[in-house]
């Protein structure tokens, strides 16, 4: 090994061991004497923001921030950039510890946090580059979820911490982070609260000891995961059921149709039911939509809750028939295929495609994205806000924003889920969405041209009218699984404000009974 090798590794070494100050005296001492190093480009970003985390110096992170901001824009290495895009997130969410984090269980810094809201960025960036690395994969997915996680977005928390476990099924860091991001949807999960609660606290205990937890997260990690075990612990009074294990048969098939199977197994992959059940995708307590809202209202008050309830119901209900439009595209069968034919269409000559299961696709599209503007009326009328319904639309502010400052019902609401909502609305606002706003767009209001991807293929992503078929059926499953987050987010950020109202109330609080069937 060469001597300038070993310098770098002593670096490393030093802070991993606590001693950032002779890390940062080694590295100045590397830099000076070896100023044309290429290394250092990669090396130095991360080297820096580690320190100066470790100092808590502020003006050491920034150093290590800008360094990495500006060789980023000169390597064309999809490894490096995605490991430049870490060091950059890992700078930004430091500074927002540093600088912006008040404490407190719910922190009103996080919605308007410019330090997050740039960590995030970086690190879909980074995730989005293809790079054959496993490892840092892992890393960057775990760091994704951790700050989405932050941001009160749980949901797509879970499926990052999932996608890490898909590369690295024993990443303590993982298996732990995902089960408290789980634990906090234990809640509204109805029946299946108590098994939710028990599965969290089983996969951090089973990780708790693991050398590579602390060796990843630190002392301060392993510490965090131990306050969610006593936290799970005193829930129960039985602390024995703490340690059952919880298995749910599979759902039974006997009986269902073909097409209800497929609907099912469908739905079970894409993770498409309102629901939290992770313990096995293909049980009976899976393939369920239960979540719904709780209401505080007075005794003698029998239409606050019903009109709310009558907005979700259209809500889920969408949901549904979206989900279920989405399925039958991909479902090919003869009655269709009839029915199809029934429709004449002209073929272009170009291999676009015009038929029923395409227009299925298409509406599904339409449908998930079309939840999202009731979601923001019913952010309206939850709040009173006086807005007219024809001017309300999730990617735009006025829900959200007045006069491009976050409205003060969602800044003072002291709620992780509304917090989610509004950071999904600045991805909008930012467009991070953009292409999922143009497919809308122009299915909407223009065209969209659906190509067969067996045959052909249509790369340029600024085409707005035109699409592959493979390209088209993974932006709606995207979409989908954002709208789902979506209404979850919706339904918690109801709850705790009920919740809240529950705890300051004198008055003892009745339980309803509600009708649940269905006039078929």
């Amino acid at each position: 090994m060469d001597k300038k090798t070993l310098s770098l590794q002593t670096i490393s070494l030093l802070i991993n061991s606590g001693e950032a100050k002779k890390a940062l005296e080694k590295l100045t001492e590397f830099e000076t004497e070896n100023p044309d190093d290429k290394r250092l480009i990669f090396y130095k970003p991360g080297f820096l923001v580690d320190i100066g985390n470790d100092l808590r110096n502020e003006n050491i992170i920034r150093e290590g921030i800008d360094f990495g901001e500006s060789t980023l824009t000169q390597t064309k290495n999809s490894k490096t950039k995605a490991y430049l895009h870490y060091c950059l997130a890992n700078g930004y969410t430091s500074l927002y510890q540093l600088t912006e984090r008040m404490g407190g269980a719910v922190d009103r810094t996080i919605s308007q946090s410019a330090n997050l809201l740039q960590a995030k960025q970086h690190l879909i960036q980074a995730t989005n580059n293809e790079f054959d690395d496993p490892n840092l994969k892992t890393q960057l997915l775990i760091n994704l979820g951790n700050c989405l996680d932050t941001l009160g977005r749980g949901i797509e928390a879970i499926t990052a911490y999932n996608e890490a476990l898909n590369l690295n099924k024993n990443f303590p860091m993982a298996i732990a982070n995902r089960a408290k991001a789980l634990r906090a949807f234990a809640d509204i999960s109805d029946k299946y609260r108590a098994s939710i609660y028990v599965t969290a606290y089983q996969d951090i205990k089973s990780v708790l000891d693991d050398p590579k937890l602390v060796q990843v997260g630190g002392t301060d990690a392993k510490k965090a995961f131990e306050r969610e075990l006593d936290y799970i612990e005193s829930l129960f009074q039985d602390k024995s059921l703490l340690k059952k294990s919880i298995k749910h048969p599979r759902y039974k098939t006997k009986g269902l149709t073909k097409f209800e199977q497929y609907y099912l197994d469908f739905c079970s992959r894409e993770k498409l039911f309102l629901n939290f059940h992770i313990h096995d995708d293909f049980c009976e307590a899976a393939i369920e939509d239960p979540v719904f809202i709780r209401l505080i209202t007075k005794i003698d008050d029998n239409d606050t809750f019903y009109n709310f309830a009558k907005q979700l119901n259209q809500i889920k209900e969408d949901y549904a028939v979206a989900r279920l439009n989405l399925v039958q595209s991909q479902y090919k069968q003869k009655t269709f295929d009839s029915i199809s034919k029934r429709t004449s269409y002209v073929y272009a000559l170009d291999y676009s495609q015009f038929n029923l299961y395409v227009g299925l696709l298409k509406s599904a599209f339409k449908d998930a994205f079309n939840i999202l503007d009731k979601i923001a009326v019913f952010i309206n009328d939850y709040y009173d806000l006086g807005l007219k319904e024809n001017n309300i639309y999730f990617s735009t502010a006025s829900v959200w924003e007045h006069k491009e400052v976050i409205r003060k019902e969602i800044l003072n609401s002291d709620n992780l889920s509304l917090y989610a909502l509004y950071d999904i609305y600045r991805d909008f606002k930012l467009n991070r969405y953009q292409r999922i706003k143009q497919i809308r767009n122009a299915l909407t209001h223009r065209r969209l041209i659906v190509f067969d991807s067996l045959i052909t293929s249509v790369d340029d992503k600024t085409d707005k009218h035109n699409i592959d078929s493979d390209t088209f059926f993974q932006e709606t499953v995207n979409l989908m699984r954002l709208t789902k987050a979506v209404i979850i987010y919706l339904i918690n950020f109801v709850n705790t404000e009920e919740d809240k109202k529950n705890k300051i109330s004198n008055k003892p609080i009745l339980d309803m009974y509600v009708d649940t069937s269905q006039f078929l």
